[in-house]
C-alpha cells in the first residue's frame, strides 16, 4: 500500500543525531518544535510555570488558550534513556500535520535534573508515536487519538529521515518527513519488506548479524528488537554491542571511519545493510502499519 498523503510533517535535521518537527497547541495555536520519537508514547512540552532562565525555549500558556482543559492535578515523572523531567498532565487542541485533535492530553513539563541532556537540545520538546493501551501510558499517545477520532484515512504513519550532507538548507526543514494516513513515494525505492511485531514495544524479530561478509553469530537463533528514531545509536546488551565492535575493528575516536565494515541485519529473511555513517531509520524509509490492530507491523525500504 503505496500512496501519497498531505497530512506531513516536514522535519528539521540537526546534524543528523535528532529530527524535529513543528506543532501547534491551544487556541489560537502557540507553535513548539518537537522531537520525533517512535521509542515512547507521551507528548510533553514545557509549561509557562517552569522556573524563569532555566530553560530557554517557548512554553505553553493555557490560560491564553481557549480550549485548555485541566488535567486530573496528578504529578508525573518521565524517563528517557539519556534523561527525564517532572509535569502534569494538561488537556487541549493539537494541530500537527493539518490535523486538529480535540482534547489530546500531554504532559506540561515543570522541571528537569539541572544536568539533563534536554537544556541543550534544539526543540522543545517531545512528541512520543508509540502506540499503547489507555490504561499503560501517563497521556493518550497522538497516534491513539487520530484514530480514535477518525483523523486517518488509513491507519499507518510513515518515517523519512534525509542526511543532514542533503539537506538544502544544511539542516533546515527539508531535513525528513512524516507523514500520518500514507507513505510519500518519493523517498524511498523499492517495495517495503514487512514484518510483524509484538506488544507494545514494537518488537520485531531479527536475525543473523553481518559484519562485512561474516556471520557475527549473534542473533542467530534470533533476537528481539525495536525501531526506534528516538536515537541515532545501535543499542543493545554490552556484551553483544562489544562483539560487533570488535568484528568491525572500531576504534576509540572513530580512527579508519571511512574503511569500517557495513553491518547487515536480517529481517524477515532480507538483508539491510547499513554503512558506518548511517543509523537505521535513516537508510531506510519506515512505514508503521496499524490496519490490523490484532496483527500490527512495520515495513522497510531503501531510503532515497
Amino acid at each position: 500500500m503505496d500512496t501519497t498523503s498531505t497530512n506531513s510533517v516536514m522535519l528539521h535535521n540537526s546534524y543528523d543525531n535528532a529530527y524535529y518537527g513543528e506543532i501547534q497547541i491551544g487556541s489560537p495555536g502557540q507553535k513548539f518544535k518537537v522531537f520525533i520519537d517512535t521509542g515512547s508514547a507521551d507528548l510533553w512540552i514545557p509549561s509557562q510555570i517552569w522556573p524563569r532562565g532555566q530553560f530557554p525555549h517557548p512554553k505553553y500558556d493555557s490560560s491564553a488558550s481557549s480550549t485548555y482543559k485541566r488535567g486530573n492535578g496528578k504529578r508525573v515523572d518521565i524517563g528517557y534513556l539519556t534523561g527525564s523531567l517532572k509535569g502534569f498532565v494538561s488537556s487541549d487542541t493539537v494541530e500537527i500535520g493539518g490535523i486538529a485533535l480535540t482534547g489530546q492530553s500531554f504532559v506540561e513539563a515543570t522541571t528537569a535534573p539541572h544536568d539533563d541532556q534536554i537544556f541543550k537540545a534544539p526543540f522543545d520538546g517531545i512528541l512520543g508515536l508509540r502506540l499503547i493501551s489507555p490504561t499503560e501510558g501517563i497521556t493518550s499517545p497522538v497516534w491513539n487519538t487520530m484514530i480514535k477520532q477518525g483523523k486517518v484515512k488509513t491507519k499507518v504513519f510513515s518515517i523519512w529521515l534525509g542526511r543532514y550532507s542533503d539537506s538544502g538548507k544544511k539542516g533546515g526543514d527539508d531535513g525528513g518527513e512524516i507523514t500520518f494516513g500514507g507513505i510519500n513515494t518519493r523517498h524511498f525505492t523499492g517495495t517495503h519488506t514487512y514484518v510483524p511485531v509484538e506488544g507494545n514495544k514494537n518488537l520485531l524479530s531479527m536475525y543473523n548479524i553481518l559484519v562485512g561478509k561474516k556471520d557475527s553469530k549473534i542473533c542467530s537463533t534470533g533476537c528481539k528488537a525495536i525501531i526506534d528514531s528516538g536515537t541515532s545509536n545501535i543499542l543493545g546488551p554490552p556484551e553483544l554491542i562489544a562483539k560487533i565492535n570488535q568484528g568491525i575493528f572500531a576504534a576509540r575516536g572513530c580512527l579508519g571511519f571511512s574503511k569500517l565494515p557495513a553491518i547487515t541485519f536480517t529481517i524477515a529473511g532480507k538483508l539491510f545493510p547499513l554503512k558506518p555513517s548511517d543509523p537505521f531509520m535513516r537508510a531506510f524509509h519506515t512505514v508503521f502499519d496499524y490496519q490490523n490492530p490484532s496483527s500490527v507491523k512495520v515495513g522497510f525500504a531503501k531510503s532515497i
